[in-house]
């Protein structure tokens, strides 16, 4: 049965997503899909032009401009169709329907207002489509800078929503990881030599969340997927 972990927020989440498809892909059958509403995946790897809505890039799968989760239930009784997890993209209110319940949420965001402001609208949809009376349970993954905000800001910005939060994860942009995410965006397959420790730390840590495996299993799939470029 495929497991389905959704990660919200008004931010560019590509590379992120990325890495943790490269790392699930090492031993696992991922596809990952493309909800945001100007399809940030359309452009973000090299790819043959074809009319497949599915996309293969290294060892996983990419669903370009997913409309709705109908049209991924719809695939789902295809044969053909076989996952053993899927990642959702998405920064519309107006798409957030139908993916409750989920085995997983993350909100990746800064604390740039705009962002914080559109994540609002995301999180107000997410309450109102969850029909049980309990809270929806995030993690939160924070691209924090200093002399901002800190994590509680999040927890009390959006104090009148059903929420209930995990432990986040924060990480402080670097110039290493800029690089990499643009060489990567030329490149068929996903690289993830000479990432900053903070990074590394989240991407291992979301796979954590997601499989179950303990550091020292990570850290073997980490060298794995290395290997495969």
């Amino acid at each position: 049965m495929t497991k389905q972990f959704v990660f919200i927020g008004d931010y560019d989440k590509t590379d992120l997503l990325f890495y943790i498809s490269k790392l699930l892909g090492a031993d696992k059958k991922v596809l990952l899909a493309d909800m945001t509403r100007h399809h940030r995946y359309r452009y973000s790897y090299p790819k043959i032009e074809t009319e497949a809505k599915i996309q293969q890039y290294d060892n996983f799968d990419v669903y370009e401009e997913l409309n709705s989760i109908t049209e991924l239930h719809q695939l789902d009784s295809e044969e053909s169709f076989s996952y053993d997890y899927l990642l959702i993209d998405i920064d519309d209110p107006e798409r957030i329907h139908g993916l409750v319940p989920s085995d997983g949420w993350y909100l990746v965001t800064s604390y740039e207002k705009p962002v914080l402001e559109e994540n609002a609208l995301l999180l107000k949809a997410l309450a109102r489509d969850k029909a049980e009376q309990q809270p929806v349970k995030l993690t939160a993954i924070i691209y924090e800078v200093n002399a901002t905000f800190t994590e509680d800001y999040l927890v009390r910005l959006y104090n009148d929503l059903p929420l209930e939060w995990h432990e986040p994860l924060v990480y402080i942009p670097d110039e290493r990881d800029m690089t990499r995410k643009i060489n990567n965006q030329f490149s068929s397959t996903v690289s993830l030599k000479k990432l900053s420790p903070d990074l590394r730390s989240v991407i291992q840590s979301v796979v954590h969340s997601i499989t179950g495996m303990d550091r020292k299993q990570i850290q073997a799939l980490w060298k794995q997927a290395e290997r495969g470029n």
